[in-house]
């Protein structure tokens, strides 16, 4: 063994005031491994350990007494304050302790001795088994939305109709039938529900002019240039100012029509019904007339 330690520094000796000012490096590494809060892990200590045990079999003897004396006063920190460390890492400590004690810092085998028997009597080891582990985080739990919260039904998404009539771009005959179509529109939609036919081709063609045709109309009519929009002819020298008032008001008598029919349909279950309850009644208040006929007679 001390032969090939011996052919091992002869190989090395070319290298030896290499050795040396990485040995001062290693003293830095080694505190700063040690006393920082990874050092009460044992990957950490026998790491730091093992860059002073190679250096110094390399040449540098002097390396493993300073780091003698830190690793003293890591027990010192690590075992006998509230800063408790890591089963792991005080073994892998009084390991490297007796690897140091190995390659020439035999001065350190009495303190270290007392030092690690005051710990056992003072009951550090039940201290360190008691110690609680790392609190893990608490999971996120995404807050609840107001509407979730509450229990209560989440808003239903605006209509695209209803939020152009805000729009100051529009000339005022427009915004004025487009406050038109969402009331007929809503008029033609509850009439249709409340005849159990909101499925049916009127319900569809209510619902595409009120989301679809109108906001398109307007869209188009916004996309034209502001200096041009109300000044400029387009088609039959009409202006697109001119041009979506026409089909806004084409849309309303669509939307009219459905209500018409949804009434006539309504009136004739309406008129059916009556023409029910005459007959029934009628034909009541003739068998209730015979009895008082007889009686007169």
């Amino acid at each position: 063994m001390l032969a090939a330690l011996e052919s091992v520094r002869s190989l090395v000796e070319p290298l030896g005031g290499m050795v040396h000012v990485a040995a001062g490096f290693a003293v830095a590494f080694f505190a700063s491994s040690v006393f920082s809060p990874a050092g009460k892990h044992a990957a950490v200590v026998g790491r730091a350990a093992a860059v002073v045990v190679v250096l110094t079999l390399l040449g540098a003897t002097w390396l493993v007494h300073p780091a003698a004396g830190m690793l003293l006063g890591y027990f010192g920190s690590r075992a006998f304050t509230r800063k408790q460390s890591t089963p792991g890492g005080l073994l892998a400590a009084l390991l490297a302790g007796l690897a140091f004690i190995a390659l020439g810092a035999t001065w350190l085998l009495y303190p270290l001795f007392f030092m690690a028997l005051a710990w056992l009597l003072s009951g550090g080891w039940q201290r360190v088994a008691r110690s609680p582990a790392p609190a893990t985080p608490d999971p996120v739990v995404p807050a609840p939305l107001p509407a979730q919260a509450s229990g209560t039904p989440m808003p239903a998404a605006e209509s695209p109709l209803v939020a152009l009539l805000r729009d100051e771009r529009l000339p005022p005959e427009a915004r004025a039938q487009l406050a038109a179509l969402n009331l007929r529109t809503q008029e033609a939609l509850s009439l249709l529900q409340t005849q159990g036919v909101d499925g049916s081709e009127a319900g569809y063609l209510t619902r595409a002019i009120r989301d679809e045709y109108a906001p398109g109309a307007v869209n188009a009519y916004l996309k034209l240039p502001r200096s041009l929009a109300d000044s400029a002819p387009l088609q039959d020298g009409k202006t697109g100012r001119a041009l979506l008032a026409e089909q806004l008001e084409l849309l309303l008598e669509g939307v009219q029509d459905v209500i018409n029919s949804t009434l006539r349909s309504g009136s004739q279950d309406l008129l059916s019904h009556g023409r029910f309850l005459r007959d029934r009644f009628e034909k009541v208040s003739a068998d209730l007339r015979v009895p008082v006929e007889v009686k007169a007679k």
